[in-house]
């Protein structure tokens, strides 16, 4: 379709280029389906398309094409002000063997289609109407198509009704989890009620194929809000775990425990929570309608990371807690020990004086 009309555009500069004024014809207004939506197979369907074709007008062949089955096209010439000029008979793939050339007037050329929907086409797309103005020379100069239909498999149903009620229990024990971690999925379950809705509706209306499209269109949609809502508590969590272990290492390092080992872990530890933050907090700001699945993964990663380092960081600032020695930090042990060491050097000295001094007195 679209090397159709690069074809077209190219012809229409060289035309205006080399041949002056261009004859072309336009469609006043894009076709009118009926029925206009989703289609389901054997449904009647009809199309009417309306093309005003200009007085200079170089149109030798309007070529018409349909994914409808049972074809059958009709079509009228009348002047611009209404007047009927001829009717084409039914049956006919394109219209020609009339003059459309050189018209004294702008003309209105009216097109109707009456199909009905493949059988073959269930759980596909079609297109209703295309149509196509050739010159004499056989070369394609403006074309249209009508949008694209979809049409519904009665097979589709069950087999969606089953998938999205088991991203439902997948996406629903996440989130249960995600709660243990402290984190706020009150949005996220709300939405979820909301597909849990619309999928019993769709199983209630599964033998009414487009209501049941229809309500599973929507509990899809909600699925999807759902996990961006996840994604954005885990995030949201995640982050707050961050700060709060940022806030511990510092007060761990103002207590001179920077040089501990299980301090220098934990800032490592940090880091790798950070990172995966980091990543998933920029592919969530970018995404729109959904969240990758990686982006997901690296959300619930930076939540559970940032969860357990914050325990450690935690059991770390209680430990630095315990006791007025532990000012001094990881170095404490060591001073009390020194402490010991004087004290009982200090008390053996005294001793040996002590009695040393008893010895003095019994010889004199």
């Amino acid at each position: 379709m679209m090397k159709k009309v690069t074809y077209f555009l190219i012809a229409l500069l060289l035309c205006a280029t080399f041949a002056g004024t261009v004859s072309a014809w336009n469609s006043n207004s894009a076709a009118n389906i009926n029925p206009s939506g989703s289609l389901m197979p054997g449904d009647s369907v009809s199309a009417t398309m309306t093309i005003k074709i200009l007085e200079d007008s170089t149109v030798y062949r309007i070529n018409m094409y349909t994914d409808l089955t049972s074809a059958v096209w009709t079509g009228s010439l009348t002047g611009a002000d209404g007047t009927p000029i001829t009717e084409f008979p039914a049956g006919k793939r394109y219209i020609d063997g009339y003059p459309l050339t050189k018209l004294r007037q702008d003309t209105i050329l009216t097109i109707y289609l009456d199909g009905k929907v493949p059988e073959n086409k269930a759980g596909s797309e079609i297109t209703v109407m295309s149509v196509e103005e050739v010159s004499s020379s056989e070369s394609v100069i403006s074309t249209y198509s009508s949008p694209k239909q979809t049409v519904y498999n009665p097979d589709d149903i069950p087999k969606q009704i089953t998938e999205i009620n088991d991203a439902i229990t997948k996406l629903d024990a996440e989130l249960t989890e995600m709660s243990k971690q402290g984190a706020d999925v009150s949005s996220a379950l709300a939405k979820l009620d909301t597909a849990r809705t619309a999928v019993k509706a769709a199983d209630n209306y599964k033998n009414d194929i487009p209501t049941a499209t229809k309500e599973i269109v929507s509990a899809s949609a909600a699925v999807v809000d759902a996990e961006k809502l996840m994604v954005n508590a885990a995030l949201t969590k995640a982050k707050n775990n961050l700060d709060l272990i940022e806030q511990n290492i510092a007060n761990l390092n103002a207590k001179n425990w920077g040089s501990d080992s299980r301090v220098i872990l934990l800032s490592t530890s940090k880091q790798t929570a950070q990172n995966q933050y980091n990543t998933a907090k920029n592919a969530y700001d970018s995404s729109t309608s959904s969240v990758s699945a990686s982006t997901k993964t690296q959300a619930l990663d930076a939540l559970k990371n940032s969860a357990s380092t914050l325990t450690e960081s935690n059991t770390l600032w209680e430990e630095a807690q315990k006791s007025p020695l532990a000012a001094v930090g990881p170095y404490a042990i060591y001073i009390v020990i020194g402490i010991v060491a004087v004290i009982v050097i200090v008390g053996a000295v005294i001793l040996i004086r002590r009695r040393g001094y008893d010895d003095w007195d019994e010889l004199g």
